[in-house]
């Protein structure tokens, strides 16, 4: 496999339209990198200037410590799996898999060992003679990734492979390309608008929007330490509850209620005071031990917990998820406090996190 280093990387399309500002990464080798942000946000096209679909406008691209950025496609030892799943429908499986080998003109030993190595970790040696038609979406979707299997690539890139598929296939392919990764320690770079796919599958996430890159991190930084408001209310599901407010002393102020903060954050918020804040809190750190009134407007039983919809002081409409069974009705009222330990706290002006 490879390192891979994307170096201040940009796109500008033709008439002046930039997709991609100054991107950044070092990938190490067998890292498991996710790209993800809502459509448009350039993640697809950061994946395809890696693959050499698109041209590298500025910047370098370094792949195994070659200079890639005007290596041809398929010069530069990628395999790519579409969303599409791009298989030759008159071909059988084994054939589709074997393709790419095919035209290289391999030796037929040596392409039948690795389809059917490929096929093994796929658990597709029973579908090898039918058609893509004849396979369910997720079998395809396997297929595809068995193509690019073969080869033998020093990276793997996914362009949503699973969009197509229903929830419940979605999950499980999750987890087949999460065994699928520690099987082979590949490299693999990974495109998503899903979250929960960026939050399960990836060693690291890089979440973009309009371009640009927001953070880079582990899951569990970006989850619980954003860097900015649009990370907070883009990653985790339901998305992050925004208060806005204003510091004065050792309080957090605003017309829904007044929150006094621990030693630690009127610290933190020292050179804020008299200012304007925006704080976070996610849902699950929403607790029932405090003095915020809450008026319930929906209660969603989920199993192991329960999303309680509401208002604060009639006005801002906030989720809460409670741990376990609640049978809330309508118009319940509740006291709302927060765990003080997972809030976050954020600059108005510039909406990047305060810490």
């Amino acid at each position: 496999m490879a390192n891979v280093s994307l170096q201040h990387i940009e796109k500008i399309y033709d008439g002046g339209v930039q997709a991609v500002w100054d991107f950044n990464i070092d990938i190490n080798d067998g890292e498991f990198i996710v790209l993800v942000g809502p459509s448009g946000c350039g993640k697809s096209t950061t994946l395809r200037m890696v693959a050499g679909l698109e041209d590298i406008t500025s910047g370098k691209l370094i792949i195994d410590g070659k200079d890639c950025t005007r290596v041809p496609p398929k010069d530069r030892d990628i395999a790519m799996v579409f969303q599409n799943y791009a298989l030759y429908g008159h071909m059988t499986i084994y054939e589709n898999m074997a393709f790419s080998l095919t035209l290289r003109k391999e030796n037929k030993e040596i392409i039948h060992r690795k389809v059917m190595a490929a096929a093994e970790i796929l658990d597709l040696k029973t579908q090898l003679n039918k058609k893509p038609k004849q396979l369910s979406g997720g079998q395809r979707q396997r297929v595809a990734m068995g193509r690019a299997i073969v080869r033998n690539p020093k990276v793997f890139l996914f362009d949503e492979p699973l969009s197509n598929l229903d929830a419940k296939l979605r999950g499980s392919m999750r987890r087949e390309i999460m065994l699928l990764h520690k099987k082979l320690n590949a490299t693999m770079m990974y495109v998503t608008h899903d979250q929960t796919e960026a939050l399960t599958l990836a060693d690291r996430i890089v979440c973009m929007s309009m371009g640009h890159v927001q953070q880079i991190g582990k899951p569990i930084e970006l989850y619980e330490h954003p860097a900015n408001t649009f990370v907070a209310t883009f990653i985790g599901l339901p998305p992050m509850n925004m208060f806005e407010g204003k510091i004065e002393g050792n309080k957090f102020v605003n017309e829904l209620f007044t929150y006094t903060l621990n030693d630690e954050h009127t610290r933190m918020l020292k050179d804020y005071d008299g200012k304007e804040v925006i704080l976070g809190v996610r849902p699950e750190n929403m607790t029932r031990e405090g003095n915020i009134p809450f008026t319930v407007t929906n209660n969603e039983n989920l199993g192991m917990n329960t999303l309680v919809h509401g208002k604060i002081a009639d006005k801002k409409i906030v989720v809460c998820k409670f741990a376990e069974w609640s049978t809330y009705k309508f118009g319940d009222k509740i006291k709302l406090g927060f765990n003080e330990e997972k809030m976050n706290f954020f600059d108005k002006e510039t909406t990047l996190a305060i810490l």
